[in-house]
């Protein structure tokens, strides 16, 4: 159902379950993509799921928190958009 390419640091909005998900990484070689909700939560998809996916490219919503998004390390990771 998706046509739309996957790129990490991009944004995209599910249609059908209405969430917004950052992509912070992609391994071809698993076929998976992991993902970061609007609340911090991490998750992953793989490449079947993804191109099942009603989705359309976004911006990170309103209420998405930057600073929140600090990876373990402590260095600030930056959504695109």
């Amino acid at each position: 159902m998706s046509n739309i390419e996957v790129r990490e640091g991009q944004w995209y909005a599910d249609r059908v379950h209405h969430e917004f998900f950052l992509v912070i990484g992609i391994d071809e070689s698993d076929g998976l993509i992991d993902v970061r909700d609007r609340y911090g939560d991490i998750d992953e998809f793989d490449l079947d799921e993804w191109d099942a996916m009603d989705l359309v490219l976004c911006v990170a919503p309103g209420d998405w928190d930057e600073a929140a998004d600090v990876e373990e390390d402590g260095e600030e990771q930056r959504p695109a958009g």
